[in-house]
């Protein structure tokens, strides 16, 4: 394990859109490479929006991740899971509950970064096999 495994949460104004507060920190088991926010937000509950993201990634492997990418393993886990496309690489930006109590909710924070890095893992392989398709599809969008 790395030397930066501890995810600080803090919470996010609606209006300003500034972090104005620690609210909790995780200790975190793997990937905290593949994070690429994470804050609260009030609303009728509180939120947590936790973005994930890939390494650095080839146009080809851009589509390919997208295409394959199984968000339904994430059922039962999180509210929703909204777009975070149109960036460098793929991002998904997960919305769930926030838990008040700091071992269920580190558990669930580990849970879901694993089930992302996992996932990441299973289809990279497929995508570098298929790399022709998604090469002609990054081609095409150009």
């Amino acid at each position: 394990m790395d030397n930066y495994n501890v995810l600080v949460l803090m919470l996010r104004d609606k209006e300003s859109k500034i972090l104005t507060e620690t609210v909790d920190s995780f200790t975190l088991r793997e990937s905290m490479e593949l994070i690429y926010s994470v804050y609260l937000s009030e609303e009728e509950f509180s939120f947590i929006y936790l973005t994930l993201t890939t390494q650095d990634v080839e146009d080809f492997e851009y589509y390919g991740i997208y295409d394959l990418y199984n968000e339904e393993i994430f059922e039962g886990l999180i509210t929703e899971i909204l777009d975070g496309s149109g960036e460098f690489n793929p991002r998904w930006v997960f919305k769930f509950k926030y838990i008040d109590n700091r071992i269920d909710m580190e558990d669930k924070i580990n849970q879901l970064i694993k089930l992302h890095t996992e996932e990441l893992h299973r289809i990279m392989p497929i995508i570098e096999d298929n790399k022709e398709k998604y090469k002609n599809e990054s081609e095409h969008e150009d």
